[in-house]
């Protein structure tokens, strides 16, 4: 039996790796309060038809939403399967 990937590893070196816990804090944090504060202004200029409240409640949701996307893995594992030969 063979065992293969089902992806080809990826070459080179990742910038990137996961995050230590109190960075990936900070990066929810400043997403949070930057959409709540774009969500406030939106709900105080009177060109958009929001009050301040529902405007702190939709920047908190695309905040958390933002918060979520910058944080997570969007990278497949990768998994090891077992391939048969079939001799003919």
């Amino acid at each position: 039996m063979e065992v293969r990937l089902l992806r080809r590893p990826t070459r080179g070196v990742q910038v990137f790796g996961p995050l230590p816990a109190l960075h990936r804090f900070v990066l929810v944090l400043a997403a949070v309060v930057v959409c709540v504060g774009i969500g406030l202004w939106l709900g105080a200029a009177p060109e958009f038809p929001l009050d301040v409240g529902m405007g702190l409640v939709v920047g908190a949701a695309a905040g958390a939403a933002a918060a979520f996307a910058l944080v997570h893995d969007h990278r497949r594992r990768e998994r090891t399967v077992r391939a048969r030969r079939r001799h003919l």
